[in-house]
């Protein structure tokens, strides 16, 4: 669980509530497609606007840890 607290930490040590989200909201729309897929029986695509929601908040994470230094 190392690799996984090191993902969530920011560089004073402490929780990052934006990582938590981010990684949250990534596994939940995982999760999701997942779901749908299997009851599908076909592998579905992820709609255009939440792919565009993850790029967008992974974006704006790596221009705030650069602001951080």
């Amino acid at each position: 669980m190392n690799w996984l607290q090191s993902i969530i930490e920011d560089n004073s040590g402490g929780l990052s509530s934006i990582r938590i989200l981010m990684l949250i909201w990534g596994i939940g729309v995982f999760g999701v497609w997942l779901y749908v897929s299997i009851h599908t029986g076909s592998m579905s695509s992820v709609p255009d606007s939440i792919i565009t929601i993850l790029l967008g908040t992974t974006a704006v994470k790596t221009v705030q840890r650069f602001g951080e230094k």
